[in-house]
């Protein structure tokens, strides 16, 4: 393994500094933050007041709301580093695409952590929705990338989670929720666990003994 793929993993790791943020934005909420009822974006809203969504009218009062907007710019920018310094670390064509657009997935995350939702709403939107599809089709490539085993089989899994709490988390929008995924839970189905799957391939990437486990290019170990 090269210094600059170990220091993209690392980087892919840290970027799931981002979900201790959101724990420890939520409990500063004075009425309290429901995962189920809330959305994930409602930790970085800059005021308080009674928010609706499509169909999902909900209180919002988040103090800490710079705190999570901040570390949602610094995910994004760890997350866009470690897909360049990780680039060439799975072969092929798609494995190559594949970090680029996980260096796009870290852009777009950057660029919904300076838009809140209370302030920009469409930007914030689209670019969330750019992320998802991006790091969707990222993930494909490098499961392709690495070939026929667990890393493959996981990652897969992982998508069909993603896209079904999103598809999820729309109807739930429209007000159409769906037994068993609220509009909280459904969020999270779709992004947290994008989140998750970076931080553990960094993981997987350092624990490597060797770089052909997970479809890694021909460059010798160092």
């Amino acid at each position: 393994m090269t210094q600059r793929w170990r220091i993209g993993a690392v980087l892919w790791v840290a970027s799931a500094v981002l979900l201790p943020i959101q724990l420890v934005v939520a409990v500063q909420w004075p009425q309290g933050y429901s995962v189920t009822a809330n959305a994930i974006s409602d930790l970085g809203v800059t005021v308080c007041g009674l928010f609706t969504e499509g169909g999902q009218p909900r209180e919002v009062c988040s103090p800490w709301f710079a705190v999570f907007n901040i570390g949602m710019v610094a995910s994004g920018v760890l997350t866009a580093l470690g897909a360049i310094l990780l680039h060439g670390r799975w072969s092929g064509r798609s494995g190559r695409v594949g970090t680029i657009l996980m260096a796009v997935v870290g852009a777009c995350v950057v660029v919904v952590g300076f838009a809140p939702w209370d302030l920009q709403p469409g930007l914030h939107d689209s670019a969330a929705a750019i992320q998802a599809l991006a790091q969707w089709v990222a993930m494909i490539l490098l499961a392709v990338s690495a070939g026929r085993g667990l890393f493959r089989g996981l990652t897969i899994a992982t998508v069909i989670v993603s896209v079904i709490g999103f598809a999820a988390f729309l109807l739930a929008l429209d007000g159409a929720a769906i037994p068993g995924l609220s509009f909280g839970i459904a969020e999270r189905l779709s992004f947290d666990t994008l989140t998750v799957w970076t931080a553990a391939v960094g993981v997987v990437v350092l624990a490597q003994r060797s770089h052909h486990e997970i479809g890694a290019s021909d460059e010798p170990v160092r």
